[in-house]
């Protein structure tokens, strides 16, 4: 690919991102409500602005965090099997987790658990990196 290719196509993705920021700020402003109250403060936003549009960017929400989600477990498990043996008895647990930590909410289990997840990525950095 040529540099002046790359150029262009930085120029536009960060054009493009940069709308995508200024219009969810903007959702963001007119939230007649606490915004630190609300589980998922974009949805409302939505909500409020154009009703018949909460249900796609719900989808839209949902289905980035599931997508997320899987791609995060199988390069845990892939990174962290040693056999199939191993893969499945994780996988199992992954599953059991989740059932676990599925009623606690989604902020909280993020307020929660980020800097936790954020030390298991660093030791698995580490044996990554010793590999």
């Amino acid at each position: 690919m040529k540099t002046k290719n790359i150029k262009y196509i930085s120029i536009i993705v960060s054009i493009i991102i940069a709308i995508l920021l200024i219009s969810v700020f903007l959702f963001l402003i007119n939230v007649d409500v606490n915004i630190k109250e609300l589980e998922m403060p974009a949805v409302y936003a939505i909500n409020n602005i154009w009703p018949k549009i909460k249900s796609v960017y719900g989808m839209i929400i949902l289905i980035s965090i599931f997508t997320t989600a899987i791609s995060l477990g199988i390069s845990f498990l892939k990174n962290v099997s040693i056999n199939k043996k191993s893969y499945n008895v994780l996988s199992g647990l992954i599953c059991a987790s989740a059932v676990i930590f599925s009623n606690i909410g989604f902020s909280n289990l993020v307020n929660m658990m980020y800097p936790i997840l954020g030390v298991l990525g660093l030791l698995q950095l580490i044996l990554i990196i010793k590999k």
